[in-house]
């Protein structure tokens, strides 16, 4: 039998084709360190697999550190049916009937005895507030330090997207409320905490939808209704700041007057709600990340008078066409929209603001 019936190539052939490699023979020569290689190609091969294990190593870091800070939540359905976003045990603390032992632990001049069981687990437990039509349904805390539940949950446990709290410097008790409670919470990639306000950044419908906000302390329940949606910088080489945040007290008319002025100046919308002199109002603070710059998105509403209707009138709330940023602002947007991204003054209805107009009169460079 010839060669050639054996299904072997004739000897001394030069056309014989080299066998093939599998596909995972020719990874891992390509991947380790061979019989034959020379030595650049030797350490070349370490180094790329040095790399790898390191980048596989801050891979699985990552994942952990994202599972631990952003996941693990629980959907909790309240006693309406709805999901809600705070941890289940502090929603069944809240819903439960709280014991006599729990109820006596209030402090003096408490009278919403429904959250004797959330103070009795936290001392620092000062309210409970909630968006209708949103997943914002949380316990607030209060300390002496504004820095304690930025990264704290609670139960007073480490974690990354902390629990809502009131500014210190605005006492919630049983003598009043501060007449600008400020509440800070962290905007969270995984929607919760303060993520759905920036719902009213994007959206007026949702704003239409969502304008009235509930805040239930200790001492008393209140519904807050939205005046002002702004963005504003919070560092001065963007721009001039305005601290929205520093003034718990008003000390006159004048510096109600001037808060409430940038308030509407800044504010994307006008909402129809009247103010004068003496209402409280609840300030919302989370961080905005639409651009390189440390931003804040605020939502800023007043308190619902007594004997006063709770509801907004949503056919009222419409855009503003100007619109106060700062010169961060300015510097990145003037040339995608020109002058619709600039002041253009004030177009408000400042009649809605009682005795504005005559303060204005009387400051007229402001």
């Amino acid at each position: 039998m010839t060669e050639m019936d054996m299904g072997l190539a004739p000897k001394g052939n030069k056309n014989k084709s080299p066998k093939k490699q599998s596909f995972w023979k020719n990874l891992r020569n390509t991947l380790f360190p061979c019989k034959g290689d020379k030595t650049p190609e030797i350490l070349r091969k370490i180094v790329f697999l040095t790399a790898l294990v390191i980048l596989s190593a801050a891979v699985v870091i990552l994942v952990m550190w994202f599972i631990r800070n952003y996941g693990g939540h629980e959907n909790y359905v309240d006693e309406n049916g709805s999901l809600t976003a705070a941890p289940a045990h502090l929603v069944e603390l809240k819903n439960r009937v709280p014991t006599t032992q729990e109820i006596e632990q209030l402090p003096t001049g408490a009278i919403n005895e429904k959250y004797a069981a959330l103070f009795a687990k936290n001392n620092d437990f000062v309210g409970w507030l909630n968006i209708p039509g949103t997943n914002v349904d949380y316990p607030v805390m209060q300390t002496d330090d504004n820095d304690f539940y930025l990264h704290r949950n609670f139960d007073k446990q480490e974690v990354f997207e902390g629990t809502l709290f009131a500014d210190y410097r605005g006492k919630i008790t049983a003598e009043g409320m501060p007449q600008n409670t400020v509440i800070y919470g962290h905007n969270m990639l995984m929607k919760y905490q303060f993520s759905a306000l920036q719902n009213y950044k994007k959206d007026i419908e949702f704003l239409k939808m969502s304008p009235v906000i509930e805040f239930n302390t200790l001492y008393g329940n209140a519904k807050y209704k939205i005046i002002s949606v702004f963005l504003v910088n919070w560092l001065p080489k963007d721009g001039e700041v305005f601290r929205y945040n520093s003034t718990n007290y008003f000390k006159n008319q004048s510096e109600f007057f001037d808060f409430v002025v940038e308030c509407m100046d800044r504010s994307l919308y006008e909402t129809g709600v009247d103010i004068e002199y003496g209402d409280e109002f609840l300030t919302l603070s989370t961080c905005d990340k639409s651009t390189y710059m440390d931003l804040r998105l605020v939502v800023v509403a007043r308190k619902v008078r007594e004997n006063e209707n709770p509801n907004v009138d949503a056919t009222r709330i419409v855009k503003k066409d100007s619109v106060k940023y700062f010169e961060g602002y300015y510097d990145i947007y003037s040339g995608f929209g020109g002058e619709n991204y600039f002041w253009h003054g004030r177009t408000w209805d400042t009649s809605l603001v009682k005795g504005l107009d005559s303060y204005l009169k009387e400051n007229a460079d402001y």
